[in-house]
């Protein structure tokens, strides 16, 4: 049964006629705090008002994240009410962290997971986003490393019943990695040369990477990239600005996918995604692994390819952030199975970016 001290019910609707999984809803903690006054000390908690359970949320610094799924049109009710901070907390669904001594930034959730390379890998590769490749739900990364450094070489090329890292990136954009388009050709800026983490977990995992001292053409950029990941989800928020240019220019941005053997090309004009889906490398016990970039159905998308990848360019200004998504989703982890999953998954994200939950907060 739910407590009857102090607490707000939030009643949320799926405006749209699609079903949701893993949805995240996100609550101003502002007006919250109008209606349900509560001490720094303490945490919220969120429960259904149905069951009664709790549900796995996370606190920001000004938002209350929780999770749930939605059937197409579904109404829900959930009760918000104050936490001691030792009230038993949900495992992580997320981890992110810059891993030394190879200074990479790595980050997974449930279903997939992700790699920046750093500054010691600075002469081989660039600012591409690298996939692995997990059918298991839970969190790898750490693992992976450890195991890599007790044997003194890279073991987690190969699948030991976890998933493995088959992507290979190279100088590309990786998984939708982006850079400034101009003269037509990607201008990309090298390794990160700082790192932060801002969220993580158990919902979600936010950080973010500043490329300085970047030279396009005779001119000076600083890129900040800052990245999130949900839970069960496969798609990456992605944030960059681009500092340099006079406050009133705008630039072209290209976000790319590495182009890769058996695998075929799609885009989407209407709904501004482009994809590849295809065999996760050579040996077909892989399985197969799609891509994607999803621009702003409110930007001015065009695609072409150069010889390693395919492309998504659009303009956006000088020093504001331009915000996309994109990642990655394998079939052996219960992911897409056919190029056509991948498809309607990528519609699902569009559908659902577009019509947010819609939520009320209530005293009764």
């Amino acid at each position: 049964a739910i407590s009857q001290e102090q607490s707000v019910v939030v009643i949320l609707e799926n405006p749209a006629d699609i079903r949701r999984e893993s949805e995240t809803v996100s609550l101003p903690l502002k007006e919250l705090a109008a209606e349900l006054p509560f001490n720094t000390d303490r945490e919220l908690v969120v429960l259904d008002l149905k069951t009664g359970d709790r549900t796995i949320s996370q606190m920001t610094e000004d938002q209350l994240l929780f999770q749930t799924d939605f059937p197409p049109g579904a109404r829900k009710e959930f009760v918000i009410r104050q936490s001691k901070k030792s009230e038993a907390k949900h495992q992580s669904l997320v981890d992110g962290r810059f891993v030394l001594p190879r200074e990479d930034y790595a980050w997974e959730n449930d279903r997939i997971a992700f790699r920046m390379y750093g500054p010691a890998l600075a002469a081989d590769v660039n600012n591409g986003i690298d996939v692995w490749t997990k059918r298991v739900k839970y969190l790898i990364v750490d693992k992976w490393y450890s195991a890599s450094a007790k044997a003194g070489k890279d073991t987690y090329h190969e699948d030991h019943g976890e998933g493995a890292d088959f992507f290979s990136v190279g100088r590309t954009l990786g998984a939708g990695s982006s850079g400034i388009w101009l003269n037509g050709r990607v201008h990309q800026p090298g390794v990160f040369s700082s790192q932060r983490t801002i969220h993580n977990g158990p919902i979600r995992v936010t950080f973010e990477l500043t490329y300085s001292n970047w030279n396009v053409n005779g001119t000076k950029f600083t890129e900040r990239k800052r990245i999130s990941l949900d839970a069960g989800q496969n798609l990456n928020r992605i944030e960059v600005t681009f500092e340099g240019l006079g406050a009133n220019d705008s630039l072209s941005i290209a976000c790319g996918l590495v182009k890769r053997s058996n695998t075929a090309w799609a885009i989407d004009e209407q709904r501004h995604w482009m994809g590849l889906w295809g065999m996760t490398n050579n040996d077909t016990a892989n399985g197969f692994l799609g891509t994607a970039v999803i621009l702003p159905l409110s930007a001015i998308a065009e695609y072409t390819e150069d010889k390693d990848q395919f492309l998504s360019i659009t303009r956006a200004a000088s020093n504001e952030t331009f915000t996309y998504y994109a990642g990655a989703g394998w079939s052996r982890n219960d992911g897409p199975a056919s190029d056509n999953d991948w498809k309607a998954y990528l519609d699902n994200v569009v559908r659902r970016l577009k019509n947010p939950i819609k939520y009320s907060i209530t005293t009764k």
